[in-house]
């Protein structure tokens, strides 16, 4: 575990500046094992570290850690901790004999890098020391002392006390910082050459770094980062950066990227090794994703024709944002124009909320009537008896969408219970809703419906009621009732209406359309009655026309038996 630990005796941002390097030099030495020497994160890294080196080193001057075991220390605080062999800086460089590192003023980045690749990484045995190749660098700036400079006999004797150690090791300093460089290392020609596999090798590298995309070279090393830091805080920044990555993505349209970190993020989110503070953290970065802003965004991408979209990888990156988007989720149903759009952002509903359709109950009371409507067919399509509960709630809703939309799953369903609400449909406001129950009833031949037909049919306001929906009950009764409404029938058909011709006609047609349902003899005996006794020239018409019809369909009848 890597952590930096208070002192007293250090002032508190002296401690900071130094605690910051350290995450730093954490931070870019991760970079430089998995990122390219130009990768603009790697670059951003090393830059943000010479900076505080920079600063740190012109207002409290040299920097020097002392080196333990697993530890850094400055000045007798804890700076730095990592007890794994393999991760810890500590660890390799007080294996190799280094016991003290100093920083001097004017030291670049490019050092500080040098420096970093050689302790930041986990040797092959068969590489030099630590010492051995910090030495061939030549590093200006950046000093070390090993355990053999604390054992020599001269400064023993001279360091008697603490003053004169600290006057040893600094004469030990500038003695090193006053050496010349060593002479460049002459390679080998032969070394330089590559064989046939080796060419073979690099080539296919090439190619490989040449078809890299940025963006997936950023997001990995983003998800990387993630995946390894511990400290709460960079835990915090680099989830926030994925988030807020991720809502670009989306509003780009680029749906693949996108679905590449909502992946990432969900699943470690769910891994059991995450503590509960950061589910939270990337809860709320996948919840994030979706807002009014990035549906409206989204919106346009979805529609254009020029949109590309991979509709199982929308549908996928969807379902990741699940119930914490359902609202954005349901807005973008409602914007969205598009019909494969529209039926993939249901079938993403539908999955969400078949185990429990109550998280859809907060809808049913939008102001916004489309939404209602798209929720009531999602509802429908789950089909289980709670959403089933819910939808019927909604036959008296203000809103005759609304009610329409109920009323087509009432004719879709298979439910017998749920077809009687059919009737609260034959008193609604709307003249068309009552039409469409008429006919679902007679369609569907449903005998409980007969009586409340007929009531309508006797009703004092009937006569008030359009002609369309008159010729609808009429053929109900026709069909619900067959010739148990053949008195009914008969009355409305030999009706006398004097000097009232048009209320005449208007009584034969409706009770014609009646009969022309009714599979018997006695209908046709009812009409051929009623034409010998009516005169006008229209009824007469339309009794012949419907004796014809009604004949013509018992000889097919008998024809077919």
């Amino acid at each position: 575990m890597e952590q930096a630990v208070e002192h007293p005796e250090v002032g508190k941002e002296e401690l900071a500046s130094v605690t910051q390097i350290i995450l730093g030099m954490i931070k870019t030495s991760k970079g430089l094992r998995i990122y390219l020497p130009n990768n603009p994160v790697l670059i951003g890294f090393i830059s943000d570290l010479g900076t505080k080196m920079a600063f740190h080193l012109a207002r409290y001057g040299e920097l020097t850690l002392d080196v333990e075991q697993f530890t850094l220390r400055y000045q007798g605080a804890l700076v730095y901790e990592n007890k794994d062999p393999k991760e810890s800086m500590a660890s390799r460089l007080h294996a190799d004999g280094i016991r003290t590192l100093f920083f001097d003023q004017g030291v670049e980045p490019a050092e500080i890098v040098a420096f970093l690749g050689v302790v930041g990484f986990e040797r092959p045995s068969s590489d030099d020391d630590v010492v051995t190749q910090l030495w061939e660098r030549n590093l200006q700036h950046i000093g070390y002392l090993t355990e053999d400079d604390f054992t020599d006999p001269y400064l023993l004797g001279e360091a008697e006390g603490a003053d004169q150690q600290r006057d040893a090791l600094e004469r030990i300093r500038q003695e090193l910082a006053q050496q010349p460089p060593p002479p460049p290392r002459m390679i080998p020609k032969h070394l330089l050459m590559l064989s046939a596999q080796e060419e073979a090798w690099l080539r296919k590298a090439v190619d490989f770094e040449g078809r890299c995309n940025g963006l997936d070279d950023v997001i990995g090393i983003l998800a990387a980062i993630v995946g390894e830091v511990q400290e709460p805080e960079l835990f915090a920044d680099f989830t926030a950066i994925l988030g807020n990555l991720t809502v670009s993505l989306v509003v780009a349209g680029d749906i693949p990227h996108a679905l590449k970190l909502a992946r990432f993020l969900d699943r470690l989110q769910k891994l059991p090794t995450t503590a509960p503070e950061q589910r939270q953290q990337l809860a709320a970065a996948l919840a994030g994703i979706l807002s009014d802003a990035t549906v409206e965004v989204l919106k346009v991408a979805l529609d254009s024709a020029e949109a590309g979209i991979d509709y199982v990888q929308l549908k996928e990156l969807l379902l990741i944002l699940g119930i914490p988007s359902l609202r954005a989720i349901c807005e973008l149903l409602g914007r969205v124009e598009k019909l494969k759009v529209r039926k993939l952002i249901v079938e993403v509903l539908v999955e969400l909320g078949r185990e429990k359709p109550a998280v859809f109950e907060p809808f049913l009371s939008d102001p916004r009537w489309y939404l209602v409507r798209n929720v009531v067919l999602i509802l429908s399509l789950i089909g289980t008896p709670a959403a089933l509960k819910m939808i019927l709630g909604l036959i008296s809703h203000r809103e005759p969408r609304i009610r329409r939309e109920v009323l087509g799953f009432l004719e879709r369903t298979s439910d017998a219970k749920a077809k009687t609400y059919l009737l609260k449909y034959l008193r609604d406001e709307s003249s068309a809703l009552r039409i469409k129950a008429l006919q679902v009833l007679t369609r569907e031949r449903l005998p409980f419906a007969l009586k409340p037909v007929m009531a309508l049919a006797g009703g004092e306001d009937f006569q008030e009621r359009p002609l369309e929906e008159k010729k609808e009950i009429f053929l109900a009764l026709g069909e619900l009732g067959q010739e148990s409404v053949l008195p009914l029938l008969r009355e409305q058909l030999l009706k006398r209406y004097w000097f009232q011709k048009g209320n005449e006609k208007e009584s034969v047609q409706l009770a014609v359309l009646g009969l022309g349902r009714i599979r018997s003899r006695a209908a046709l005996e009812l009409l051929e009655e009623a034409r010998g006794q009516k005169k006008g020239g229209e009824v007469r018409t339309m009794l012949d026309q419907a004796i014809a019809s009604h004949a013509a369909r018992e000889r097919n009848r008998g024809g077919t038996r």
